[in-house]
C-alpha cells in the first residue's frame, strides 16, 4: 500500500538575483529540531538541577526543554528548512 504525501509548493523570489521559482514548504526541519532539542535540553536540565537532588533535576528538566526546542527549532530552519536560490546558489529565509 503506497502513501502519498501532499506537498504544499510556493513560489518565491531569490532576494539576491530576483529570479522566481517555485520550492516545497519545508517544516521537517523545525520539527526535527524542536524534538531533538527538547530532549537534549531536557537531559541537560536534568544533570544540571537548579536547586540540586531529586528536586532540581525534575525542576531543570521542563526550562531545559523548553530552550532546547526554541534553539533546537531554529537551527533545524537554517540548516534543512530555508530554500536555496536553483540560478545563484544563495540560501534565505522565506518570509511566513
Amino acid at each position: 500500500m503506497a502513501t502519498d504525501k501532499v506537498v504544499e509548493l510556493i513560489s518565491v523570489f531569490c532576494p539576491s538575483c530576483g529570479h522566481k521559482f517555485t520550492c516545497p514548504k519545508a517544516s521537517t526541519g523545525r520539527t526535527v529540531g524542536r524534538l531533538g532539542g527538547a530532549g537534549a535540553g531536557a537531559w541537560l536540565g536534568a544533570q544540571m538541577g537548579i536547586v540540586g537532588g531529586p528536586l532540581g533535576a525534575i525542576a531543570g528538566t521542563i526550562p531545559g526543554a523548553i530552550l532546547g526546542a526554541v534553539f533546537g527549532g531554529k537551527a533545524g530552519r537554517s540548516v534543512v528548512d530555508d530554500p536555496k536560490c536553483p540560478k545563484c546558489s544563495v540560501k534565505f529565509v522565506v518570509p511566513r
